[in-house]
């Protein structure tokens, strides 16, 4: 019955955003705050100074209320650290109500567990998926998270939700992302995660974006270290992530250009918007194309803004990230082997 209404919502605003090829706008992260409990090497975000620090409920409420008018699909709600929203509770109904495919709460699980599982059971209540990141343990871990304990803090905390999930659709699954210094950890990383109940993704670290920043010895290189972990994730049906991606990955490191942009080679389908904590909306990397407290997302996507940010894109060598790359290639695959994974990883992914 849910796939029926979200096919009939789809024609009813997907379809005329196509026809004049406008994004549909199938994926919104929201970052409701800058504030985080963590200190990761490779983000930048607590160190914007955008006041307030935190979306409120109202600002919530109105671009929830924009972004169903225009239509939306998958739901991240996100931060910083969203559990560090006083209001979150409130906020994540109100995102249930608005995405008709999919909600996720992303939460580092690292904050009082008195608020983890306030937060949790919503969401679980509320079949809303949660999603985390466990990118290492012991000292590499607290290393990589500028956390102290944060590989038992968080996977004390994956098996609490994972106890209460009970008759609950969500979806629960941690993101590690591979670097130069985890490597030899990610089969490990994947174990825990599977034995307490929980699905992977795998991310690969990265400075594209204005709020990830460079780190020489978190960047991947080519070799022997990269090689044996990529044999040990290609067709692993443990983590959810696409064959087509996986296999990637080397060429990528390696210096090989993707070969496409999913916001320039497929701009209805693939794009993806970040709103974060003071409404600015944006796309990959560069300034923000509008703001969705003064704007709605009509306006802004016919703006000069997104075409001119679209023309700069054309002159980008490409990524290979699960947030855009992985997108246009479970959109666009090169084979009918291709299709079939894809096809079977969707399938996967809505089954416990």
């Amino acid at each position: 019955m849910q796939t029926v209404k979200n096919l009939i919502q789809l024609s009813q605003k997907g379809l005329p955003r196509a026809l004049n090829r406008l994004p549909l706008n199938s994926s919104t992260e929201i970052r409701l705050t800058r504030l985080c409990t963590q200190r990761c090497r490779q983000c930048s975000v607590y160190e914007r100074t955008t006041e307030p620090a935190i979306m409120s409920f109202e600002d919530f409420q109105l671009i929830a209320r924009k972004l169903r008018d225009y239509g939306a699909y998958i739901g991240f709600i996100s931060g910083g650290e969203a559990t560090l929203v006083p209001h979150l509770d409130k906020i994540l109904l109100e995102a249930k109500r608005t995405f008709t495919s999919a909600t996720t709460l992303v939460t580092g699980l690292y904050n009082k567990p008195e608020i983890i599982h306030k937060f949790g059971r919503i969401a679980l209540d509320n079949d809303i998926n949660i999603q985390t990141s466990l990118d290492g343990l012991g000292k590499i871990g607290d290393s990589l998270r500028g956390a102290k304990d944060f590989a038992s803090t968080v996977l004390s905390h994956m098996k609490w939700l994972s106890q209460r999930r009970e008759q609950s659709n969500s979806l629960l699954y941690a993101n590690i992302v591979i670097n130069n210094l985890n490597l030899e950890q990610v089969p490990e990383l994947i174990k825990r995660a599977r034995d307490l109940g929980w699905r992977t993704t795998i991310g690969l670290y990265h400075s594209l974006t204005d709020t990830t920043r460079l780190d020489d010895e978190m960047k991947l290189r080519p070799g022997k270290r990269l090689d044996d972990l990529l044999n040990f994730l290609d067709n692993n049906d443990d983590i959810l992530n696409l064959n087509s991606f996986v296999r990637g990955i080397g060429d990528f490191v390696a210096g090989k250009s993707p070969g496409f942009c999913a916001f320039v080679d497929a701009p209805v389908i693939t794009t993806r918007t970040t709103i974060m904590e003071n409404g600015d909306v944006h796309l990959c990397y560069g300034d923000p194309i509008g703001n969705l407290k003064n704007e709605d997302l009509f306006s802004i996507f016919k703006g000069e803004k997104y075409n001119e940010r679209i023309s700069e894109y054309k002159q980008c060598s490409g990524c290979w990230t699960t947030c855009y790359s992985q997108r246009y290639l479970l959109m666009h695959p090169r084979s009918v082997g291709e299709l079939f994974h894809n096809v079977r990883k969707i399938v996967k992914l809505k089954t416990k």
